[in-house]
């Protein structure tokens, strides 16, 4: 900061610049390359398809929601940020199963940024593979007999919009790594929960227009809202804590160590990642039912895991519980959480170190992994439960009441209040020391990332 700069010494000032910058790329640049089309695309009638033909599609309007509609105006940010969390969830659990990743990851921040690097070549193949995919789907969509795609070299096409979503996703991801760097919060999970909220006044507006709308139903949505909003809040914030203690050591007149301290386990670990494990899978088993059904001859086979079916449901939460244990087995390691408590000194009382030690946070870890999955398996499947029973659109449910995208707003939300409040009490802190060392207020509060 430069010497007369009014905001350098001030930490609201800080903040709310940090605020101007989330704003600045996250909502201003983001949403605008939203409304920047795919050239080439017929985006009327891809919306017409999508309002219509689509409808029925549950993966489409999912995906088109973490998006914030970026797939229906078949933008140059189609694919969004989902490629880059693919790629982080695949070296996430190379790094714990190969050996060479494994030591790269414990080399620090030299080895943290080559799997950064390694991620983000990731992210480019698995655009192109995604966009060259979606291009093609493109070119074989009509709605009312007008092709979306109105061209008669698909080859070109394909090869064009590949490379523009591809760049447009690359962008994104420069535009989230700003907001990591400069502003608030993690760039990656503002730029999703950006994403969501602005889906969020059509559904509203869905809402208001729909048949059978009146007072007592609104206020039933918005105190059914409340108490969803206040369970996700409970179910972000749980935590298991197990009491750790410190072994003493004696030297001369001197006792070391005797400490205690916890180990908060996490209720929801894995966070919505099982949710993207289980959504492909889904979609994988209705594909398999629809071709199947046509080698048969059995009508109507695959709409028997419709998304607003039953058994939908079922296979669906069975699967993120399934899921959920899966990606904590790979990722929390307790051979090298023992070993670090040993090294440290530290205990479970009445545990003894070691293997025992490891068997017994395994069972704490297998009892809070079932409650967080089952939580997680109830928040992914309440939306449809909520949509058949309040008789409303399912499109409403999923964005006012519940589902995945509220539990990442909700997420991020708090994440951003947490970091807030622990930058405010950092410059507080730092002014203390300015003060008692006779300086006039903070000095490096300027230079402190999110």
């Amino acid at each position: 900061m430069a010497p007369g700069d009014p905001i350098g010494g001030n930490p609201y000032g800080q903040l709310l610049k940090r605020f101007f910058i989330t704003f600045l790329f996250g909502v201003v640049i983001y949403r605008f390359g939203v409304m920047i089309p795919t050239p080439g695309v017929d985006v009327e009638t891809l919306r017409g398809f999508m309002g219509q033909e689509a409808a029925g599609f549950a993966i489409l309007a999912w995906a088109d929601m973490f998006n914030g509609g970026a797939i229906s105006n078949a933008s140059i940010f189609g694919l969004g940020i989902m490629p880059y969390i693919s790629a982080s969830i695949i070296f996430q659990l190379l790094a714990a199963s190969y050996p060479a990743l494994k030591q790269l990851q414990k080399e620090g921040e030299v080895g943290r940024r080559k799997i950064q690097q390694y991620t983000r070549y990731a992210t480019v193949v698995i655009c192109l593979a995604q966009g060259a995919l979606a291009a093609v789907a493109l070119t074989r969509i009509e709605h009312e007999g007008l092709p979306v795609v109105p061209t008669d070299n698909v080859l070109l096409f394909t090869v064009q919009s590949a490379l523009m979503v591809t760049t447009g996703s690359m962008i994104l991801l420069w535009l989230a790594e700003q907001i990591t760097r400069h502003g608030i919060g993690n760039g990656v999970s503002v730029v999703i929960m950006i994403s969501i909220l602005a889906s969020m006044p059509a559904a509203m507006g869905e809402l208001f227009r729909s048949d059978n709308f009146d007072l007592v139903r609104f206020l039933g949505i918005v105190a059914l809202f409340v108490l969803i909003i206040a369970a996700m809040v409970m179910i972000t914030l749980a935590r298991r804590r197990i009491n750790l203690e410190q072994q003493r050591r004696i030297q001369g007149n001197k006792v070391y160590g005797g400490g205690q301290t916890q180990l908060p386990l996490m209720i929801n670990q894995a966070n919505v990642i099982p949710v993207i494990f289980a959504s492909p899978v889904m979609v994988a088993l209705v594909f398999i039912l629809t071709m199947a059904a046509g080698w048969v001859g059995i009508q109507n086979l695959g709409g028997i895991l419709d998304h607003d079916t039953a058994l939908y449901r079922y296979i669906f939460a069975a699967l993120i519980i399934f899921f959920t244990y899966f990606y904590i087995s790979i990722t929390f390691d307790l051979n090298d959480l023992a070993n670090h408590f040993k090294q440290a000194g530290f205990f479970v009382r009445g545990v003894r170190p070691g293997r025992n030690t490891v068997e017994y946070i395994r069972w704490r870890q297998k009892r809070v992994t079932f409650v967080g999955a089952t939580s997680l398996a109830l928040v992914a499947v309440s939306p449809g439960l909520i949509a058949s029973g309040m008789e409303i659109s399912g499109n409403i449910a999923h964005m006012v009441l519940g589902g995945v995208g509220i539990l990442i707003v909700v997420g991020v939300s708090l994440d951003i209040i947490q970091k807030t409040s622990a930058f405010l009490l950092a410059n507080q802190y730092q002014g203390l020391m300015g003060a008692s060392d006779g300086g006039p207020g903070p000095k490096r509060g300027g230079g402190k990332r999110f």
